[in-house]
């Protein structure tokens, strides 16, 4: 074999170990990508129920801040307190 097919040969398989190498690296960029993706729609899912269980407390803190009120007030406040709870307890709830 010549040294210019010797180089030759050397040269391809240095080429080609190099093509392997950039393959792995295409397919690691790739599987971070996705990842990442993943990663920022779990973000977007736990702000989305973290927006939600900050809705729900508050409405439990309304709510027991209401029902506070109620206990506290006389008979003769029930039917205003009843408008001011219907959230809490439904405009229907008259007995």
């Amino acid at each position: 074999m010549s040294l210019k097919d010797e180089l030759i040969k050397k040269a391809e398989t240095q080429l080609e170990e190099w093509e392997k190498q950039a393959d792995s690296l295409k397919a690691k960029a790739k599987a971070k990508e996705a990842e990442a993706e993943n990663e920022k729609a779990s973000a977007d899912i736990q702000q989305s129920t973290s927006d939600a269980l900050r809705s729900v407390e508050n409405k439990i803190s309304d709510g027991r801040k209401k029902l506070d009120e109620l206990k506290q007030s006389g008979e003769d406040n029930i039917d205003s307190l009843r408008e001011r709870l219907s959230d809490l307890i439904g405009p229907d709830n008259k007995r």
